[in-house]
C-alpha cells in the first residue's frame, strides 16, 4: 500500500515532529509506522532497559521496532489532544488522521498512559494541550 506522501519532518516543541504539507481530511491515512519485527518478550525487556522509545507493539505476538530513521512515522510525537490515531490495516500499523489537519499542523497521537508514565512523568507532558 503506497501512502502519497502529505507531511515533512521539522523543528517542533518536543524535538523533531512531523508536519502536514497540505491539508489532511478526517480519516485519511497518512503514515506507516515501519521497523524491524522483534517477539514481544524481547520488546519487553528492552522496555524495561528503557532502551528503546521506538516500540509498538502489533499484536499479541509481535512488536515493530521503529528505531530507524526511515520510519518517517517515529516522528509523530505524542498529544493528550492528538489528531491522528494507530489503526491496525492489513497487518500494518499506520497512523491515521482523527480530525481533518491543516497544512503547517503537527500530525501527533496519544501515546498512551504506559508511555507517558515511562518516558514522560519526570519531566511533564509538553504537549500543546498541556502547555495552555
Amino acid at each position: 500500500m503506497k501512502l502519497p506522501k502529505r507531511f515533512r519532518v521539522a523543528r517542533s516543541k518536543t524535538g523533531l515532529g512531523l508536519f502536514a504539507t497540505e491539508k489532511i481530511p478526517k480519516r485519511t491515512l497518512i503514515v506507516e509506522y515501519k521497523g524491524r519485527l522483534i517477539p514481544n518478550a524481547k520488546a519487553k525487556e528492552i522496555e524495561r532497559r528503557r532502551a528503546n522509545k521506538y516500540l509498538f507493539e502489533l499484536n499479541n505476538r509481535w512488536t515493530i521496532d521503529g528505531s530507524s530513521r526511515r520510519n518517517m512515522a517515529r516522528y509523530v510525537n505524542h498529544s493528550c489532544d492528538a489528531n491522528a490515531e494507530a489503526e491496525t490495516v492489513r497487518g500494518r500499523m499506520m497512523f491515521r488522521a482523527e480530525k481533518t489537519i491543516a497544512a503547517g499542523e503537527e500530525i501527533t497521537i496519544d501515546y498512551g498512559e504506559e508511555y507517558v508514565e515511562m518516558f514522560l512523568a519526570k519531566t511533564g507532558c509538553k504537549c500543546a494541550a498541556c502547555l495552555d
